[in-house]
């Protein structure tokens, strides 16, 4: 799978990417605004990565930006069916997405950062039956949430460790584009 847009391509993580997704995820940075606290082994990204062959729930990508890796999207099926089992994001209803920059990336805090999420997220709505998406973001984490605003995201409760729950919907979404893209030029 490729997707591309305002300048930046989202592509299908391949094995030659996994130390540098690993190197990204496990930086300090990273990881404190992670909600898995845990840093990630070699063996366990190797796991992680070969069970995407078969899992439906889920969809992880690299961010590039004029041919240099720059980042990862995810999105995680939050639906379930009668039965207690995640459905595939193809049906999912409700989507949890995610996106981190490399630690280093001299894009990091740029408005080129909305980029991915603008590619990544249209596909989300369009691509199945997806009405809503969250986003899990800690309390403290104050640049995500100005982030998630700017992308329509409303803000939700806060549970008891922290954890702020933010939701978008395909119509906020949309007018949040259209402002960014003027931003953007795009």
């Amino acid at each position: 799978m490729k997707l591309s847009g305002y300048g930046i391509e989202l592509n299908e993580i391949s094995h030659d990417k996994l130390e540098k997704i690993r190197a990204w995820r496990n930086h300090p940075e990273i990881v404190a605004v992670s909600l898995d606290k845990q840093l990630i082994s070699k063996s366990q990204q190797g796991r992680w990565f070969d069970s995407l062959a078969t899992r439906q729930d889920c969809l992880y990508l690299v961010i590039s930006y004029k041919g240099e890796d720059i980042g990862v999207v995810s999105a995680l099926s939050a639906t379930e069916d009668d039965s207690d089992v995640t459905s595939p994001l193809l049906f999912a209803k409700v989507i949890t997405p995610g996106i981190y920059i490399a630690p280093d990336c001299k894009y990091k805090s740029s408005v080129l950062a909305f980029c991915p999420s603008l590619v990544f997220i249209d596909y989300l709505f369009k691509q199945g039956q997806c009405l809503e998406l969250n986003a899990q973001v800690f309390e403290y984490n104050e640049s995500a949430i100005r982030y998630n605003k700017m992308l329509g995201y409303q803000e939700g409760l806060v549970d008891k460790e922290g954890l702020l729950t933010m939701t978008l919907n395909e119509r906020d979404f949309e007018c949040a584009k259209q402002t960014l893209s003027k931003i953007l030029r795009f």
